[in-house]
């Protein structure tokens, strides 16, 4: 049965309550309400099963994108190795990953204000090899997309050029482009 006149819990303080990063009180707040609303409970339910599947998804090579912190914090903490690298605009930094790294991350800067929808495209010798879109709130102003590190394993020793744009009012506007030097596997 769904509470008479509930405004449901917004989708962001699911997300947070399913990956664990909530308050005791705002956890306990938000189960008060999933228990007396069947809608709710039902969402909770759903979002629970999708935050936990994340982490074998991402380990198996099968899953790459736009991530919160919240989501990233449950990785970490169920193990899920992660290699992160931050970016601002025009940024050209050396990576690489090691054999056990599960996991990259890319955080990038820029001029995030009044966006909500974003496209990251990469491009390997002026050739797009992906894209991603999504809609996310970026927190502290940065993006966090996240990769499967098996993908980057098979990588050659390659300049991979990034590009984040930004929607706003039908226009896509650029908000950086950062340059990943890929110089392969490395080895402990």
């Amino acid at each position: 049965m769904t509470v008479p006149g509930c405004e449901r819990i917004a989708s962001d303080d699911l997300v947070h309550y399913a990956a664990g990063e909530l308050s005791e009180s705002e956890a306990a707040a938000i189960e008060d309400h999933l228990f007396a609303c069947a809608d709710c409970g039902r969402r909770a339910a759903e979002l629970e099963g999708l935050v936990g599947a994340v982490p074998s998804a991402m380990r198996s090579a099968e899953v790459g994108g736009f991530v919160t912190e919240a989501v990233l914090n449950r990785l970490a903490r169920d193990g899920v190795r992660v290699r992160t690298f931050t970016l601002s605009p025009g940024a050209i930094v050396p990576c690489a990953v090691w054999e056990d790294d599960e996991l990259m991350v890319l955080r990038l800067r820029g001029d995030l204000r009044d966006a909500s929808d974003f496209t990251l495209t990469q491009r390997v010798a002026g050739a797009e090899v992906s894209r991603a879109t999504g809609q996310i709130t970026a927190g502290h102003g940065e993006i966090i997309y996240a990769e499967p590190a098996a993908r980057i394993r098979q990588l050659p020793v390659v300049q991979v050029e990034v590009v984040l744009t930004a929607q706003e009012g039908g226009e896509e506007r650029p908000v950086g482009s950062y340059t990943l030097l890929h110089e392969g596997l490395l080895h402990r």
